[in-house]
């Protein structure tokens, strides 16, 4: 077999897994047809509760673009408002009032098959759902927590863009994995503008979930939002440059890997060290002062663990590279919102390159 599973019982178990999860949270969400959609487009974010004070840094960012035909930003915490650790909602209210601000809550039904779940997509999706079936106008975007938009244009020129070409997706770069190749057209969820009539009239909820088929005769495993597009709909890539945009990617899913389980090690792409830097744009220093101690201590008795978050946190896979990587877009959002980089933030990103400089010289000796 070609694709992501080599052979028929690796793929049937596979699916039958999935079947299994899909039938658990099917229930979950609805939605209806649009009826007469407002013109202009709706933003959806999905927000984790523990790290609710980070939406602030992405509001900021939100506010800073040109949104001429914005209808409403739909913000949806993955938790009951009675669930909140801080009053979110009149928050950010009061610090972006320009902002057309609209919030959503998971039920406690929904929370809780959530959490008992564990799986940071199922999350993701059930999110980006509530806020689909929220959502009045034509056309929607979907914004991520962890992507901080520096180009004041990305928004309207996709709008304009799936307008003009009367498309039903606009991403910003081709799906690769999963036994998905880049040939096959199918364009990745972030940041992604839809035609919202259109999604809610062909499809339900749960076909947005993943979902384990086969593609010209490769097994694959569709990712969020892929199976709706290789179903019914037109493509196309709108791309977005590096420096006009710093996204890390998969932080939220890395951070609950992190907080649901003691054996989590992050990725060599370890990109949870941005968080306590997201919440200093939020104007929320105290995580990114203690992570840097931690830092220090971690790298004075040569080790390569901290205390993150109530968790210890293993950063043994962490590279080198990588650690240059996510300081390079630090210091691009830095130079953005503060036109400088701020010995604060300088001092963060250089203990983590310190640390990281641990496993490198080690690796080398």
């Amino acid at each position: 077999m070609q694709g992501k599973y080599k052979n028929w019982l690796q793929y049937g178990l596979a699916r039958t897994r999935r079947a299994l999860l899909r039938a658990a949270i099917r229930p979950l969400v609805t939605w209806e047809p649009v009826s007469e959609p407002r013109d202009g487009y709706t933003i959806v974010v999905g927000c984790n509760t523990p790290l609710a004070e980070m939406l602030a840094a992405n509001l900021h960012m939100l506010g800073r673009q040109r949104l001429a035909n914005l209808d409403r930003i739909v913000v949806v915490f993955d938790e009951p408002k009675s669930q909140m650790p801080f009053a979110a909602e009149e928050a950010m209210r009061r610090a972006y009032p320009e902002l057309p601000l609209e919030f959503a809550y998971y039920t406690r039904r929904q929370a809780r098959v959530c959490r008992m779940i564990g799986f940071a997509w199922v999350n993701c999706w059930l999110s980006w759902c509530i806020g689909i079936a929220a959502a009045r106008s034509r056309y929607c975007l979907l914004h991520d927590f962890d992507a901080m938009l520096i180009d004041p244009e990305i928004v309207e020129s996709r709008y304009e863009e799936i307008r003009r070409r009367e498309a039903q997706y606009c991403r910003v770069r081709n799906y690769i994995g999963n036994g998905i190749e880049a040939t096959d057209g199918l364009v990745v969820t972030f940041e992604m503008m839809f035609d919202l009539e259109f999604l809610r009239r062909t499809f339900h909820p749960i076909d947005l979930y993943n979902s384990i088929g086969r593609l010209d005769g490769r097994t694959v495993d569709f990712d969020t939002f892929l199976y709706p597009q290789r179903k019914a709909g037109i493509s196309f890539v709108l791309g977005v440059p590096e420096q006009d945009m710093v996204h890390p990617s998969q932080v939220i899913c890395q951070f609950s890997g992190l907080m649901n389980s003691r054996d989590y090690v992050p990725p060599e792409t370890n990109n949870l060290l941005m968080i306590p830097y997201f919440l200093f744009l939020a104007g929320k220093p105290e995580s990114m002062t203690s992570t840097r101690r931690e830092l220090e201590l971690a790298k004075l008795q040569f080790g390569r663990s901290i205390q993150f978050f109530g968790r210890r946190m293993n950063l043994s896979r962490l590279s080198d590279s990588h650690a240059r990587w996510l300081e390079k877009q630090a210091f691009r959002l830095e130079q953005a919102t503060a036109g400088r980089v701020r010995q604060d933030v300088s001092d963060y990103f250089g203990a983590i390159k310190a640390v990281a400089g641990i496993g490198a010289r080690s690796q080398n000796a």
